[in-house]
């Protein structure tokens, strides 16, 4: 566990500059997700990296309620061998080498046009195409847990942490026993 110092979440994008923090939680690093116990936890998820991505399901499946806070969103590619090819062409599962970042961008996107099934949320986790360099995270399920019933994603900075909520920009609450900090990159 680790406490919520002024350098971890002033250099966290995800936090408002001028952020009000009281947190009477846990407060996780995401290389930790393994070792923690969810059941019937409020879970705030704040930035996404390749634990987050990697262990989303598992933590739907058994925490009271998830929710993922993001601000650009990830390109993520199947993990499976079987399930990226069904999203490629037959020529580059053949050919490795062509699989440049253009084709794996199309590829990410055509994954989550698959996987994704209401549009606004497809939207909010399209990534810029244009956006370089270009970071892939690999999952088969992360798709399919934001949509299970007990997640949200929010695309909102987080502007107040008091006790277990965390409020957001437009003012909207959400509780949560344990905050999940990924690693994140500093622009």
């Amino acid at each position: 566990m680790i406490e919520p110092t002024n350098v971890t979440l002033e250099k966290h994008p995800f936090f408002h500059k001028s952020i009000s923090f009281d947190f009477h939680g846990k407060i996780i690093q995401s290389k930790e997700i393994e070792s923690q116990n969810f059941s019937a936890k409020n879970v705030a998820i704040i930035g996404t990296d390749q634990n987050t991505v990697t262990h989303l399901n598992s933590i739907c499946n058994s925490a009271e309620s998830v929710v993922v806070f993001q601000i650009k969103p990830k390109y993520i590619l199947p993990k499976t061998d079987k399930l990226f090819q069904k999203f490629i062409h037959p020529l580059f599962t053949r050919n490795k080498r062509f699989l440049n970042q253009r084709i794996k961008s199309i590829t990410s996107l055509r994954f989550l046009e698959n996987k994704v099934i209401n549009d606004w949320l497809r939207k909010q986790l399209s990534p810029n195409i244009a956006n370089i360099p270009k970071k892939f995270l690999r999952s088969d399920d992360y798709y399919t847990a934001l949509q299970s019933k007990n997640c949200r994603l929010i695309t909102w900075p987080i502007k107040k942490v008091v006790k277990k909520q965390l409020t957001c920009m437009d003012n909207s609450s959400y509780p949560a026993d344990i905050i999940i900090l990924s690693e994140h990159e500093i622009d």
